[in-house]
């Protein structure tokens, strides 16, 4: 307990615990770890206990985050050799990063009244879905014209259920990180899955991160803000250079391999986003 908030009496030596009734020996019940004292408490006292609260994850965030920026291997290599007290736990940090990164681009979106389609383009823009087709595939092409021509004259919607699910098809990509890594990296460091994932967490936590800071500077600075999004490779390098030990040519190419195949599964992610945004969010008759 914080040395600025009071603290409640503990019990007196012989008291039962009030929760599982064992005698305390101490002020901490050592069966089941309930604080001794009065099962009432002044509203000043839990005030200082909220203020604890606050202030120690507050500083286990800012230390999670400062050795993820500064050294994230070291970050990953504790996390897996079980050094983890003084550390937020990955997944949760990786749950927080995403909820302020879509708040924020929510946030920085508002202001934006949809999208607007004038006559003449919507006009031009069914002459050409008109004269699309996949050969052989008239079926195909029939629903591609239909949900298209309804998302012209609908994009606001196609685009909102677009926007409602990339937060899912972004967890997509952490089993995808990780299971590239395990390929890449099954020989010489025979790690295991488990420990890719880890790797993927903290990797992606940084990039949605930095991506989500690149966002609100471009909207303080300008189109400079955009420079922030050199620094994830940078970050990257250091993370594979470090946490797997390979030398500086292996890594430059199990990196570029990465970045390749993470290109070519985000590119069907997305089409299969846009998909899924025809489907419900223009999926009514024409």
């Amino acid at each position: 307990m914080s040395h600025d908030a009071p603290s409640p009496a503990p019990a007196p030596a012989g008291t039962a615990c009030l929760n599982c009734e064992t005698i305390l020996v101490g002020e901490w019940c050592h069966h089941c770890g309930q604080e001794g004292g009065p099962p009432h408490r002044t509203v000043w006292e839990l005030c200082g206990e909220f203020f604890e609260m606050l202030t120690h994850a507050d500083s286990r965030f800012s230390r999670t985050i400062h050795t993820l920026a500064l050294a994230p291997a070291r970050l990953t290599q504790d996390y897996i050799d079980g050094r983890r007290v003084s550390m937020v736990p990955p997944i949760r940090m990786f749950f927080v990063v995403l909820l302020a990164m879509f708040t924020i681009h929510a946030l920085l979106a508002t202001g934006h009244h949809g999208v607007h389609i004038t006559a003449t383009d919507r006009a031009e823009l069914a002459r050409e879905i008109g004269n699309w087709s996949w050969a052989g595939h008239e079926r195909i092409t029939a629903w591609v014209r239909m949900h298209m021509l309804n998302a012209v004259d609908n994009p606001t919607e196609v685009l909102s259920v677009m926007r409602e699910w990339s937060e899912r098809f972004i967890l997509v990509m952490l089993p995808i990180s990780a299971l590239i890594l395990w390929g890449l990296y099954y020989w010489p460091t025979r790690r295991a899955l488990y420990e890719h994932v880890i790797f993927s967490v903290h990797s992606l936590s940084f990039a949605f991160a930095v991506f989500t800071v690149s966002s609100i500077a471009v909207r303080i600075v300008g189109h400079a803000g955009n420079l922030l999004l050199l620094v994830p490779p940078v970050h990257l390098y250091r993370h594979l250079r470090g946490f797997y030990g390979v030398g500086v040519p292996g890594t430059i190419t199990r990196m570029t391999i990465l970045f390749v195949a993470s290109l070519v599964f985000s590119l069907i992610l997305l089409s299969a986003l846009g998909l899924l945004g025809l489907e419900l969010g223009a999926g009514g008759e024409s």
